[in-house]
């Protein structure tokens, strides 16, 4: 799909690679790109720009995910990318996880997936962690990996009506969900680069940077031994 002249959403449009997806579907040469947030003052620096429209929108609240709904008329891409990372092991009191990546983002999927036009994308950003559980993170690992498989539920339900359904899988990405974690992380322009161009492609699952590659083709091989090797990063 050409993008060019498109109508893209955004949620979590603040954030750093909210950020690098909203300024590289502005040089795509967007219709109009709506940008989402919580608080909608994160956004200031997008006012007055040409074609933005700014949204205030909190996924996981049903109210303000119908007020937003009623919003948008026609659509071509829908990019899910507002996320939350407790950074936390199992834990039952912590929630925050599957509030925000599962059931916010099945909220948008579901007020949103009627008014996308016929060959348009909704777009999912899960993780690589959505295949192979990170003991350290667990609940986030969880969480991405049920949107995983909503993913490919709404796949199958959106086909007759020509909607493209992609689930975006990356590592780690350089910004402030990952700040003070020492490993290889990528930029947030290279992730908002391979997404959009996953997207023209009509990619159903795009692995945006060498991490997820990597550890893609491990999990084709050996899956055992990269769960053992995840599972060090808990300390016994």
């Amino acid at each position: 799909m050409n993008l060019s002249n498109k109508t893209i959403l955004i949620t979590g449009a603040n954030g750093g690679l909210g950020s690098a997806l909203v300024k590289y579907a502005q040089n795509l040469n967007a219709k109009k790109i709506y940008c989402t947030a919580r608080n909608i003052k994160s956004l200031d620096h997008l006012k007055n720009q040409e074609n933005i429209e700014i949204l205030e929108l909190d996924i996981t609240n049903k109210i303000s995910v119908e007020n937003f709904s009623m919003q948008i008329q026609n659509i071509d891409v829908v990019i899910n990318n507002a996320g939350f990372n407790s950074n936390q092991v199992l834990n039952d009191n912590i929630k925050t996880d599957f509030e925000v990546n599962v059931f916010g983002t099945l909220n948008i999927c579901e007020s949103l997936k009627n008014k996308i036009n016929k060959g348009g994308s909704l777009v999912n950003i899960t993780s690589i962690l959505a295949l192979i559980n990170l003991p350290i993170m667990a609940l986030y690992c969880a969480s991405k990996s049920a949107l995983h498989s909503i993913t490919q539920a709404l796949r199958a339900e959106l086909a007759n009506k020509e909607v493209y359904v992609h689930e975006i899988l990356p590592g780690p990405i350089d910004t402030a969900m990952t700040k003070g974690q020492e490993m290889p992380k990528t930029s947030p322009e290279e992730i908002a680069k391979a997404i959009f161009e996953g997207i023209e492609n009509k990619e159903e699952e795009i692995f945006p940077d060498n991490f997820s590659k990597d550890i893609y083709k491990k999990l084709l091989t050996n899956p055992k031994a990269l769960e053992k090797e995840f599972a060090l990063s808990v300390k016994q």
